[in-house]
């Protein structure tokens, strides 16, 4: 019953998207509209790679390397639209050229992107975005904004996605090394808690967030 529970994580991301439709007239440009999409395209990946060896007989692994390059790509574009230092927004610029380069080079010299998760590029989209997302919260808490922090949908998009992705990269890079045995009851229960985490975060800041506080 338990080891089910990771396959209900897309109720959740939808959940999530829905009330980022209900509160549409809060995301005033194309920077909170991104955010919103992100989490669209986890929706539809999610679905398409739990049907994908259903409908072709193949391992459903090419699309969730596909996603993860979509998606690290999109939230180091989003970051690198909060950064307000010059040199923190070249980094972000470096970051994204450096993961998708590297991420081809995994995928054909490195680890097989058809047979195989990509954990060496999801690894490094984790750093960088860990890196960024502590800029981001380092000049938020440097300015007045900290007052108003939570007001932020990008605050609570931050929170959400290095809640998930932090956590659980020990967990995945873990079972990869053998270092835990696969139990498919605990991995569902992590995966679901942390969908669960990552996307109440999301719908926080749907509700909580001010729109003058989203440009």
């Amino acid at each position: 019953m338990l080891e089910d529970l990771r396959f209900y994580c897309v109720l959740l991301t939808i959940l999530a998207g829905c009330f980022g439709f209900v509160f549409w007239r809060k995301l005033p440009n194309g920077k909170a509209k991104l955010f919103l999409l992100s989490i669209w395209i986890s929706i539809v990946f999610d679905f398409v790679g739990t049907h994908f060896t259903k409908w072709t007989g193949l391992f459903n692994y090419v699309i969730y390397n596909l996603y993860n390059l979509i998606i690290f790509s999109i939230y180091i574009i989003l970051l690198r639209s909060l950064l307000e230092k010059l040199f923190f927004q070249k980094t972000a610029l470096l970051f994204l050229l450096f993961f998708i380069l590297t991420f081809f080079l995994n995928w054909f010299f490195i680890q097989n992107g058809l047979t195989e998760i990509l954990t060496n590029s999801y690894a490094l989209g984790v750093v960088f975005i860990t890196v960024l997302g502590s800029m981001y919260l380092f000049e938020l808490f440097s300015t007045n904004l900290i007052l108003n922090y939570s007001k932020s949908i990008f605050f609570w998009f931050v929170l959400g996605v290095l809640l998930f992705h932090v956590t659980y990269l020990p967990f995945m890079l873990s079972l990869k090394w053998f270092l835990i045995d696969y139990n498919p009851t605990i991995y569902g229960l992590i995966l679901f808690f942390l969908n669960l985490l990552m996307n109440t975060s999301f719908i926080i800041g749907f509700i909580c967030s001010e729109k003058r506080y989203n440009y």
